[in-house]
Parts: C-alpha cells; sequence; structure tokens
C-alpha cells in the first residue's frame, strides 16, 4: 500500500515539500480532508523533499497536533554504509529489509530534490525501508543517467557514486536555514520559466502563503508593475527566511510586503520605533543624496566590502514618493576585493537576472539611500 494518499502524494511529485504546500497539508488536516499520520510520514519517509525552513514549521505542526515524530535531518553522504561502500554488501541481495536500504532511498529522494533528475524520486513509498520495484527503478535511472551498468541494485561503485553525487549537493537547511539557502532560493527565482514573472510585463506568482495574495496563481492586478519587493520578499521565503510584511486587519496573520525602500523600517535598528518585528540585522547605510560625491563612493565602497552571499541592499530612488520606490537586490557572490564587484540577484524590466555590480554602478544611479541588511529571523 502506497504510504500516502493519492491527494497527499500531489505534494511530493514534484520531490519538492514547499512551505505553502506544508500550509496545505495542515489545512488538511484540521478539515479531516487526511490524517496526522500522513504528515508524520511526510516528516521521515519523505524527509529529503523538504525545502529550506519546512522542516522547522513540519516540527512545530507535529507537535500542536500532539504528534512525538520529529522531521529526519537532511542526509548528507553514505558515510555510516561502510560495508556498502567497501563492497562487503550488495543491496538487495544482502536483505531487501537491510539496515542500508533507507538511506539509499533517503539518497536518491535527495538527488531528486536537489537536482531536479525526477526519475530517482520515490513518490509511491519514499524511504520506507524495503527495497521494492520502486526502488529498483530508481536505482536503474541513477545508473543509467551515469553510465553504469544496469542491474537496479546497489553494489560498491554504485554506492559510491551515490555518495559522490551527493556530497555534491547543496544541502537545504530544512531545520535551520542558513544564508546559502537565501543564494540558492535568489538563484532558483532567476533560473527558467519562473524568473519572467517578476518582470514588469508579467503578472505575478507568488510562492509565499502568508503573503495576502493566492499562492501559484497568475496574480494579474500586478501586470505592467516592477516588482523587486515581491522577489526579495519571495526568496525569504523560499529561503526559509521570514519577510517583512504590513499586516492587515484580517486577523489572518497575513500581510503584504512593504515597497523596497521601506524595508529598513524592519532592521534592528529601526523596527521598533515603527512598530515592526525585526526582520534583519542593519550592516549599514549610507544617506548618499545628502553627501559630498567623493564621501558618498567612499562610504559605499566601505559598504560593498561588507557584503555576504545572502545579504539583501535596499536603496531609495530620488523623489519623495514611496509608491513603486527603491529597489532590492540579493547578494549571491562576492569577488568584490578581486574584481571590484557583487553578482546581485533581482527584478529587472523583463525578468529576475544576477547582474554584476560595482560601487560605480550605484554612484552612477544617484540613489538617495542605501541600506545592507542581513536576514535573521528563520521560519
Amino acid at each position: 500500500m502506497p504510504a500516502l494518499s493519492n491527494n497527499v502524494k500531489s505534494l511530493v511529485n514534484n520531490a519538492r515539500f514547499t512551505v505553502a504546500e506544508l500550509v496545505n497539508l495542515e489545512k488538511r488536516i484540521k478539515r479531516r480532508q487526511t490524517s496526522l499520520k500522513e504528515a508524520e510520514i511526510i516528516a521521515t519517509n519523505y524527509a529529503d523533499t523538504l525545502e529550506a525552513g519546512v522542516g522547522s514549521w513540519l516540527n512545530k505542526l507535529l507537535r500542536r497536533f500532539g504528534s512525538r515524530v520529529k522531521v529526519a535531518k537532511a542526509i548528507v553522504n553514505l558515510a555510516e554504509d561502510r560495508e556498502l561502500l567497501n563492497g562487503q554488501i550488495t543491496i538487495p541481495d544482502s536483505g531487501s529489509r537491510h539496515p542500508s536500504v533507507r538511506n539509499i532511498q533517503r539518497c536518491l529522494i535527495a538527488l531528486a530534490s536537489r537536482t531536479q533528475i525526477l526519475d530517482y524520486m520515490l513518490p509511491e513509498y519514499g524511504a520506507d525501508g524495503v527495497y521494492g520495484g520502486e526502488t529498483s527503478k530508481a536505482v536503474k535511472a541513477f545508473q543509467q543517467h551515469n553510465s553504469i551498468s544496469i542491474t537496479g541494485k546497489v553494489d560498491a561503485h554504485t554506492a559510491k557514486l551515490l555518495d559522490e553525487a551527493l556530497r555534491n549537493t547543496d544541502i537545504p537547511g530544512s531545520l535551520f536555514a542558513t544564508p546559502k539557502d537565501i543564494v540558492n532560493a535568489a538563484i532558483e527565482l532567476c533560473t527558467g520559466d519562473i524568473a519572467q514573472y517578476y518582470g514588469v510585463p508579467q503578472p505575478w506568482i507568488n510562492n509565499d502563503p502568508k503573503h495576502n495574495v493566492p499562492v501559484d496563481i497568475h496574480f494579474n492586478y500586478l501586470v505592467g508593475r516592477w516588482k523587486c519587493n515581491l522577489f526579495g520578499g519571495n526568496v525569504l521565503r523560499k529561503a526559509g527566511y521570514e519577510p517583512p510584511y504590513y499586516i492587515d486587519n484580517t486577523d489572518d496573520g497575513k500581510g503584504e510586503y512593504p515597497n523596497a525602500n521601506q524595508w529598513y523600517k524592519w532592521t534592528d535598528k529601526y523596527a521598533l520605533g515603527h512598530g515592526n518585528a525585526v526582520r534583519f540585522e542593519l550592516i549599514a547605510e549610507v544617506p548618499a543624496s545628502s553627501l559630498p560625491v567623493t564621501e558618498a563612493r567612499s562610504r559605499i565602497h566601505q559598504l560593498f566590502a561588507l557584503i555576504q552571499p545572502g545579504d539583501f541592499l535596499m536603496v531609495d530612488h530620488q523623489g519623495s514618493h514611496t509608491q513603486n520606490g527603491g529597489h532590492a537586490r540579493v547578494a549571491v557572490k562576492t569577488d568584490f576585493q578581486t574584481l571590484g564587484t557583487v553578482s546581485f540577484a533581482q527584478a529587472q524590466r523583463q525578468k529576475a537576472m544576477i547582474l554584476d555590480e560595482s560601487v560605480d554602478d550605484l554612484v552612477q544611479k544617484n540613489q538617495e539611500n542605501i541600506w545592507l541588511m542581513r536576514p535573521n529571523v528563520r521560519m
């Protein structure tokens, strides 16, 4: 019998279990459309599909409903399976329920999630510890992809390749998000079809269930509008961090992202004075328009030297209008010490993209204020 019912299995079919899907699952449990048991199975058999921060949220859900099950830590490698790596055993010849089976299954699921090679995914049973037809099929897909003998069995050669492939992936911080998760989220939202939905001509597709706009729909109201703040908020949610919100009066816990030139009001320096929750550490700020050009350039140079991957660089354009004001950049790589540039993911006119920018780029744009902010509140 499959591990999950069909309506819950659909949440893990693409090998990614997102925060929006977790909210969906919680609603189904509350409405008695599914059982708590299925949440427990996701926490164990499908733990390696969880996106950054989702494991932490799932643990809270399980505790809230009285479960003692905890989310398994993301698998890192097969180092514990020394007999398998040394060729002392072959799976399933050494037993279809051998202790190494579950780690093989977790490895395959993790690779499916992190590489999006979905032939490795085990949607029917997950990591249940039983080496059956689904696991054999996924192993054959891995062997074919790596151009080795297609046996459906895991011998030392296949195990070493699985271990190597796993070690070469980025491990999502499902239980504790990290700045690397911010970098990966920003890069992913700049890649493929999703990038266009942060461009001005297109509708927005939201991924954040705490935002007022429903997730995974084409929100046409925002056609023709800049979406840099929406990109920044979606990066944070996908990365397992809490974005800033203007909270409305509906008591549903949802809100809207502030404009980019208002995000500084959620930093540790300014949040209390504006009645907001802290979401960032303010690393540096430059009131560029009120400084002589030489001093502004020097201060921006100092700011750039402090940038770390995962930081947010927020600017306020010249002028007094808040609406549509400012711009949000997410640092994904810094070459400032060698090349004088930082790679920033950001929403541009046509789509989200990554641009290499320098101190001169910001000086020439005549920004009014510049804030370097470091996200510090995880889901």
